[in-house]
């Protein structure tokens, strides 16, 4: 990497998050990773030289607030922010409750937003800084007994992409990374499963959810490689928006594209039916 900076990592304890903190030690960077119990966070990398393991309950705005704002006084600046934490959630639409649909856009849409609010002040101060929203190949494209988590990735599709339309010129950039299935522990520990089934879902969201959780240590992701790429994305000149990960994502996105060109080309007619001068 081109110089040290100040990374702020959440969800940093597992997964890709802890993958992209240990690579960004291994560069010499300023590293506070958040986590919701810091006990529990790798012991032989909490003793890193430039590593700041921090306790934060990522729905509590005054303590994201109290946080980010001791970070700034003590390092000065925020040249990073990596909304990694987020966690999976299987079952059909119907089948999750409200709960089950409230917690998870609390983490995986709220929890960013509140980040951004309370990061993004100090970084327009240094006309400086970039912002990774981590979404998911399942931000692209939806699949059944994945609705509610695909809902919340959407959603950080699109105020990613609104964010870094209202941030052109201040010297801020804006990259959403899209990865598709990676080795980690995401079907493991970082995905819920609805506490409710519905028979008439079985061939569908049932079938899906069953081959999701059988392919958990056979993802064909490697999560050193894409915490790589994901860190040395600050260093482009020009740096992508959108950063999809894995031939997975990519051909899945390829087909949504298709897709959505065809359906639109095929009901063009009645589209264009619309407007007053139609």
């Amino acid at each position: 990497m081109e110089k040290q900076k100040v990374w702020v990592v959440t969800g940093a304890s597992k997964g890709l998050g802890l993958a992209m903190v240990s690579y960004l030690l291994s560069k010499e960077q300023l590293v506070i990773a958040t986590t919701r119990d810091a006990s529990r966070f790798d012991q032989l990398l909490s003793s890193s030289v430039g590593l700041e393991v921090l306790q934060l309950d990522l729905k509590d705005e005054q303590a994201v607030r109290l946080a980010m704002e001791d970070i700034q006084r003590r390092y000065t600046r925020i040249d990073v922010l990596v909304n990694n934490a987020g966690y999976g959630f299987l079952g059909a639409v119907e089948e999750a409750n409200p709960e089950e649909i409230e917690d998870i856009i609390a983490v995986n849409v709220l929890s960013p937003l509140r980040m951004l609010r309370h990061v993004l002040p100090y970084m327009r101060g240094a006309g400086s800084g970039h912002i990774i929203n981590l979404s998911s190949m399942s931000g692209i494209s939806a699949t059944p007994a994945f609705g509610i988590y695909n809902a919340t990735k959407f959603a950080v599709e699109g105020f990613s992409e609104a964010l870094s339309q209202e941030l052109a010129g201040s010297g801020i950039r804006v990259t959403i990374v899209e990865p598709g299935a990676f080795r980690t522990n995401f079907l493991d520990s970082s995905i819920a499963v609805a506490r409710r089934t519905i028979d008439d879902y079985a061939a569908t969201a049932g079938e899906f959810r069953r081959r999701y959780l059988s392919n958990n240590g056979k993802q064909p992701g490697n999560p050193e490689i894409a915490a790589k790429l994901i860190c040395d994305v600050v260093d482009m000149d020009d740096p992508p928006l959108r950063l999809l990960l894995g031939k997975d994502a990519h051909a899945r996105a390829l087909k949504k594209i298709d897709s959505m060109r065809e359906e639109y080309r095929r009901t063009e007619d009645l589209t264009l039916s619309t407007d007053f001068d139609a």
